[in-house]
């Protein structure tokens, strides 16, 4: 039986922002961009009946080799767009410029196609933060703000938030950047940040990983270590069809981890690109997983709160793997444990009030499990923490 731990505290935001509290999801799509002479669009998913006057935002793109795929086709951005939703999100699945297949086979013609894309996103972020200053229609947070995506998508967002300057890039794609408009891009939403708050991260990349460094964005990843697609480790995309060099999660990781970088990960061995797509336990770990790692930032908005708890309260749950039984320590006086299997059902629920407890797992079925620690006195949400027991 393997699980995974999270933390969170006993306060209502962060209730809100990892249990789906909300049964139905509406709809509506609207325009964020018509610049470059392209209407690009957003399918915009809201919690149904929600009034809150201020709600976290998540942007997500989709996959598609920057060739293919829409806002509504990507089964993982969907299937995120609408569990953030029902948890209290204001959630956005974007449409991009797409190349043609003939693109991706030349290295320049493939990394303007990537650039493209990359600024249509940022116009997407600042399309948002323009409606928070102006017309309010959405309703969201400008300073909680998420992007992410799947496969192509999360290469496009992974590029916009740890590409800090163009003089990191090679002296061939700063040419190309400084073409489509600089940093910023030219798809238009001018005069409001594309800053965000974290990455998720579904099988992207980077084309450099050292574009990563001390004081880049958190990260929520996922990725399987036999990627070829999008590749593990750097190579080039596309199993070496595109002559153009992506460094996967195998290579971010320990950068991640060099530069103190607040994130969360999850490799799945031996598995190829987006496993997830075609595995609905898989889909649902990482359902849950991203929610536990954004639900302190969109309660508190600041790393630091993040810094705060994880410097203060901890939580240690073994063995690994486990077979009838497991002990939970916490560095803090524990309220509630909660088990949730890969449907998201509650399984087991005890009130603790100890600082250790044990879950007698002899009677659950073989298979992946979430547990959830809710601390009594915490006044901040800590991040995921991933283990295997």
């Amino acid at each position: 039986m393997a699980m995974v731990a999270t933390q969170l505290i006993n306060a209502q935001c962060a209730t809100n922002y990892i249990d789906k509290i909300y049964q139905t999801v509406t709809i509506v799509t609207d325009t964020y961009s018509t610049a470059n002479s392209n209407i690009l669009r957003a399918d915009i998913y809201q919690p149904t009946g929600d009034q809150s006057a201020s709600r976290p935002l998540i942007i997500l793109a989709h996959g598609g080799s920057f060739i293919g795929g829409n806002r509504t086709d990507d089964g993982a951005v969907t299937a995120l767009c609408n569990s953030f939703a029902k948890r209290g999100y204001v959630t956005a699945s974007i449409e991009y410029r797409l190349g043609q297949g003939a693109d991706m086979f030349v290295a320049a013609s493939a990394k303007d196609v990537v650039m493209k894309a990359i600024s249509d996103g940022k116009a997407a972020i600042r399309f948002f933060r323009k409606d928070a200053a102006t017309a309010n229609k959405y309703r969201i947070n400008p300073d909680r703000i998420f992007v992410g995506g799947n496969s192509a998508g999360a290469v496009l967002y992974a590029h916009s938030v740890y590409i800090d300057s163009v003089n990191e890039a090679p002296s061939d794609l700063r040419t190309i950047i400084n073409n489509n408009g600089g940093l910023e891009g030219n798809s238009g939403n001018d005069g409001y940040s594309s800053a965000a708050l974290a990455l998720v991260n579904l099988a992207g990349g980077l084309n450099q990983a050292n574009f990563l460094s001390v004081g880049n964005t958190p990260a929520f990843s996922a990725q399987g270590d036999a990627d070829n697609t999008v590749p593990y480790h750097c190579a080039n995309a596309q199993s070496g069809l595109t002559p153009v060099q992506l460094c996967g999660l195998g290579e971010m990781e320990p950068l991640f981890i060099q530069y103190g970088i607040n994130h969360s990960s999850i490799v799945y061995h031996g598995a190829g690109h987006c496993p997830w797509l075609n595995n609905q336990a898989e889909m649902n770990q990482i359902d849950s997983a991203s929610a536990a790692f954004l639900a302190p930032y969109a309660c508190n908005g600041v790393a630091a709160s993040i810094s705060n708890v994880n410097a203060s309260a901890s939580i240690n749950i073994y063995p690994n793997p486990a077979t009838s039984e497991v002990n939970i320590q916490g560095s803090d006086r524990i309220a509630m444990v909660s088990v949730f299997n890969n449907l998201g059902q509650v399984v087991y629920q005890n009130v603790v009030e100890n600082t250790t407890g044990k879950i007698n797992t002899a009677e659950f079925a073989k298979g992946l499990y979430t547990v959830r620690i809710e601390f009594a006195d915490k006044k901040y949400c800590s991040s995921f923490q991933e283990g295997y027991y």
